[in-house]
């Protein structure tokens, strides 16, 4: 028993950095696209409604994306869903050099990018290495994991501005295409880990009980998903999950996509721009490594309630104070720490709710939800900025989402998922 709770260790720190990397990359890159957004109106003949609409519908397809890359790990071997986002990625960034129209703007970056990220997204990952992680670390594993993430744009804000500083846009284009293609060098090593682990994994003792269970629910179910996504959508925790993500996918969207934009509009260089970019990206890995230390002594759903009241009274404060250097500098680190930190918390409370074969997909779905607010951030910040000539009603629109977020957290009931009974299953 010794010698397994060493190996379960050893695993988990190994399957932990290795998609913290993998994560770095697909996210740092995703979030890190409102620097593209003025290039691309000043370099083409796009508008700002173009450019936003293109972006917006990257959001919903990367949302959309998810789920059917968490089926698709059901059927076939997470390396392969993996490699199969890194050629999406690729393609999306080199395919850029041909996407002087809207329509294939929306081809690059409104589904093969955003297609690619989704193979490799945290609900994946997290599915893949959560049947091998203790439940005890899994709060832990999740926040490191989210804060690589948050790394990544941290990591590649300078590096893309320098690009398009010196080489255009599409500079930028071929130098993330190259980092992709890296990457899968550590997604190689994350699926070769399960098959060395595998058999280690099936005897380890402190996970006989949860093995154990999930068989008889396999037999009760017949592998049955059908079931497992009613069961998911009849739990009104489920619901409130994908109702504080929608809120959450419409404040990161837009602050990722039109922050840049806002900083520009007060009269502030791109230097500055990458400088409250990279502020926001080392307060997001501080938010969500503290957020998964945190969820070892505290409520997730608390956690949520938190994060999601910092951001309305962080937006108020924005509104009434003058826009100054140092405000953005506040603002961007406060908000880097409730950027996506929201996600350790969601994805453990899920794990409890979901079954681990299905993690990948019903928090897919979770994630389906976020995009579609992301939709309407990315989306309405443009039209609206371009209509009014200022970002204050999607500001507003801002503060009663993530006000309704916060007080509907406090309707979510954790408890460890609870298998069904045979009068729950008809008699069966």
């Amino acid at each position: 028993m010794i010698k397994n709770l060493k190996s379960n260790n050893i695993n988990f720190l190994k399957s932990t950095i290795l998609a913290t990397v993998i994560l770095l990359v697909s996210t740092g890159i995703r979030n890190t696209v409102g620097l593209f957004v003025n290039p691309l109106v000043q370099g083409s003949i796009l508008s700002l409604t173009n450019v936003s609409m293109a972006m917006a519908i990257g959001q919903f397809s990367f949302g959309l994306f998810q789920p059917l890359a968490g089926f698709l790990t059901t059927k076939y071997k997470t390396f392969m869903i993996l490699i199969s986002g890194v050629l999406c990625l690729a393609t999306g960034f080199l395919g850029m050099k041909f996407a002087n129209s809207f329509v294939l703007l929306i081809v690059c970056f409104g589904i093969l990018t955003p297609a690619g990220a989704a193979a490799s997204s945290f609900p994946i990952l997290m599915g893949h290495i959560s049947k091998s992680i203790p439940d005890d670390k899994k709060a832990i594993s999740s926040g490191l994991i989210s804060a690589g993430g948050a790394a990544g744009q941290f990591i590649f804000a300078p590096f893309i501005q320098i690009c398009i500083n010196y080489y255009g846009y599409y500079g930028a284009c071929i130098f993330l295409a190259g980092v992709v293609v890296l990457s899968i060098i550590p997604s190689w090593f994350l699926c070769r880990i399960k098959n060395e682990t595998s058999s280690e994994q099936e005897v380890s003792f402190e996970q006989d009980n949860d093995k154990a269970s999930d068989k008889i629910d396999e037999k009760i179910h017949s592998g049955d998903f059908k079931k497992e996504l009613s069961s998911a959508f009849r739990n009104p925790s489920y619901i409130i999950l994908h109702a504080g993500f929608l809120a959450c996918g419409f404040h990161v969207a837009f602050l990722a996509t039109h922050l840049p934009g806002e900083i520009r509009f007060f009269k502030y260089g791109s230097s500055f721009v990458v400088l409250c970019f990279s502020i926001l990206g080392i307060c997001n890995i501080l938010g969500c490594a503290l957020v998964g230390i945190l969820g070892k002594r505290f409520k997730s759903k608390d956690i949520l309630t938190g994060l999601y009241t910092i951001r309305v009274l962080l937006i108020i404060l924005y509104l009434f104070l003058p826009k100054t250097v140092t405000l953005f500098i506040i603002f961007s680190a406060i908000a880097g720490f409730t950027f996506g930190s929201t996600v350790p918390p969601t994805g453990n409370i899920a794990a409890h709710l979901i079954k681990p074969k299905y993690l990948s997909t019903l928090f897919g779905l979770i994630f389906v939800t976020h995009q579609i607010g992301s939709f309407f951030g990315a989306w309405l910040g443009g039209l609206v900025m371009d209509h009014t000539g200022s970002f204050l009603t999607i500001w507003i629109i801002d503060i009663f989402l993530s006000l309704f977020a916060a007080i509907i957290s406090f309707k979510v009931v954790e408890s460890p998922k609870l298998h069904p009974t045979k009068e729950q299953l008809g008699g069966e």
